[in-house]
């Protein structure tokens, strides 16, 4: 059984890895935010590659935790922090679209009125 969540879930990681290349490639996706994907992949792909190695040795060693639903949850809440992460990004974007468009408005507005001024 192990064996076979092990190969879903490396292929996963490396079909993450593969779709961020892809998305760099095609201009969808900004470099700065493909680093946080392909290490997580990378992560991801390494504890499948060696599972008894990096649990059981390293990260019981480094957190002291020996229980897999402990690592699970830890991965969870790695991944809330990439959504938090990105609904930050997002935000920021929002008001700064938002500062833009009124800018804009009110630059057409005074071009208007100079236009029509003449």
């Amino acid at each position: 059984m192990l064996i076979k969540v092990q190969l879903v879930v490396g292929t996963l990681s490396i079909v993450l890895i593969f779709l961020t290349f892809e998305l760099i490639r095609k201009g969808k996706i900004r470099e700065e935010y493909s680093l946080l994907w392909f290490s997580t992949g990378s992560v991801i792909f390494l504890f499948t590659l060696w599972p008894e190695f990096f649990l059981s040795q390293i990260f019981s060693r480094v957190t002291g935790i020996f229980y897999l639903s402990a690592i699970v949850l830890i991965a969870f809440f790695f991944l809330l922090l990439i959504v938090f992460h990105f609904s930050v990004v997002i935000s920021q974007l929002t008001h700064q679209n938002k500062e833009l468009a009124q800018r804009y408005a009110l630059l057409e507005l005074e071009f208007k009125s100079l236009k029509n001024g003449r």
